[in-house]
């Protein structure tokens, strides 16, 4: 026996074990969640290669491949939070660090969605000279929907950085805190819901403007008889996902309960929400990348030509 502890052998309790029924189910979501998206990252990047460079831009792609990484490792983090032998101080840590790559997975997911609808926008506009360009193929539309994205994703680093320090410095000293440090720590906990509140609302005008510039951009191309496969398939598969992710943290934000039992449940579901909604919208935007792939833009079966050739095309 002694030999086999000298070399860490003896069977060990799962740092786990502690975690409710809810709570695990949760855990393997994550971990599916982690693979799944780990998944599309790989296809991604063997799929970027393909890409006809002079026919469509691989920036969207490369932006989406980061974007599955980053929720690869975002959701992996979120096992290890759940351990029962880490300490405060790593653990408000790798929150954190789970919060900030899962809330980049999100905005510069969206963000992809815009970009494709400002490449489309300007292919449509180029295959159309006679008619105006749509709105998301405007400069200073491609230069709003950036702005708001980064401000989105800075605001919420910012905040979250700054809850994280002010936590640990009261965890700290957990104990010893006179009634006026103690009376602070409660006006910094009222800051930062209303804090929150700015960031859900960044959030919810990102979602409305993704999925307004894909329905803008559709009915343009429709009206002027003009069939774009990927702005099709990104409206039909991946707009469903958009909005119900940003409502899930309207809700969360505006509900509130102190059954410890109810909070469990509603994390479950978090989980479940926010993992089919970010994996629904890499996948819908990796799903195009067959649609640009196996497009020659010299050839008969070409984006631009299949348009053109459409049987909607006027006489």
């Amino acid at each position: 026996m002694d030999f086999i502890r000298s070399f860490g052998l003896e069977k060990r309790e799962s740092p786990w074990n502690h975690l409710e029924p809810f709570q695990r189910a949760a855990l393997a979501l994550e971990l599916t969640w982690a693979a799944l998206s780990g998944l599309l990252f790989i296809f991604v990047v063997f799929r970027l290669f393909k890409i006809q460079v002079d026919f469509t831009p691989r920036g969207p792609y490369i932006l989406l491949s980061l974007v599955a990484f980053a929720l690869t490792i975002g959701d992996a983090l979120k096992a290890v939070q759940l351990r029962e032998d880490i300490d405060v101080p790593k653990w408000y840590k790798v929150v954190t660090a789970s919060g900030i790559l899962k809330t980049f997975a999100q905005v510069f997911g969206y963000a992809v969605l815009l970009w494709l609808t400002h490449t489309r926008g300007q292919a449509f506009s180029g295959s159309r000279p006679g008619l105006s360009s749509p709105i998301v193929a405007r400069t200073w539309k491609r230069m709003a929907d950036w702005g708001l994205a980064s401000v989105t994703f800075i605001y919420i680093v910012a905040l979250s950085a700054y809850q994280t320090t002010q936590n640990l410095d009261y965890m700290r000293n957990i104990g010893n805190h006179s009634t006026s440090e103690f009376e602070d720590y409660q006006r910094f906990v009222k800051i930062s819901k209303k804090l929150r509140h700015v960031s859900i609302v960044l959030l919810l005008l990102l979602a409305i403007n993704v999925v307004a510039s894909l329905l803008a951009l559709w009915f343009a191309q429709r009206g002027a008889k003009f069939t774009d496969l990927v702005v099709t398939r990104l409206l039909i598969t991946g707009a469903p996902f958009v909005l119900p992710f940003a409502a899930m943290w309207l809700f969360y934000d505006i509900w509130d309960s102190n059954s410890i039992e109810a909070s469990i449940k509603a994390s479950l579901a978090d989980v479940i929400i926010e993992g089919v909604c970010q994996i629904g919208i890499i996948a819908s935007v990796a799903s195009t990348i067959d649609v640009h792939a196996d497009t020659d833009p010299s050839g008969p079966s070409s984006f631009l030509n299949q348009a053109s050739s459409s049987p909607h095309k006027e006489a």
